[in-house]
């Protein structure tokens, strides 16, 4: 029973290395596209923020909102009650500002940010899996295909200037 329990629990670590490779390569890809400096970072867990980041323009500040997990759970040990609804409200915070990354990102590629209505899958709990796999699906195909090209190249400065496009509803 134990080298069965071994068994699974390799073949489960060793396709989410599998899945980790495929999408730091497709995020590869997408900063190679977008001329972002140290498309190689794509590979490295925190520092894939940086060029992340510069590819769909927004400040290098943005890497806090990585924080907000770390606080609410610190938050929970410290004040119990009144620290489950802070991390409850943080929780929430940090799906919106990952939702608005993944509108910059799709809209950076010229993709229809209509596939964000994809993430209410998230929500049911048999879709929830088809969810992710759509999600992987539609970054390998912003990487890896040829014909998804960066849409910004031609605004005025370096690929990465914070600059407020007029049709984002989202910036904050």
């Amino acid at each position: 029973m134990t080298g069965m329990f071994y068994g699974f629990l390799s073949g489960l670590l060793g396709f989410g290395l599998l899945m980790y490779l495929l999408i730091a390569t497709a995020f590869f890809c997408m900063f190679r596209k977008a001329h972002a400096p140290l498309p190689w970072l794509a590979y490295v867990p925190i520092l894939q923020a940086y060029p992340f980041f510069r590819t769909i323009r927004v400040s290098q500040l943005n890497f806090l909102w990585y924080l907000l997990p770390a606080f609410s759970a610190m938050s929970v040990l410290a004040f119990h009650i009144v620290g489950a609804v802070l991390s409850a409200v943080a929780t929430v915070i940090y799906i919106i500002v990952a939702i608005r990354w993944l509108y910059l990102l799709l809209k950076s590629f010229g993709v229809s940010p209509v596939y964000l209505f994809g993430l209410f899958g998230l929500l049911i709990p048999g879709l929830s899996f088809l969810t992710d796999v759509g999600l992987v699906v539609l970054l390998c195909i912003m990487g890896f295909h040829p014909n998804i090209r960066y849409r910004y190249p031609d605004w005025p400065g370096p690929p990465y200037h914070n600059r407020r496009d007029p049709d984002d509803q989202f910036w904050f």
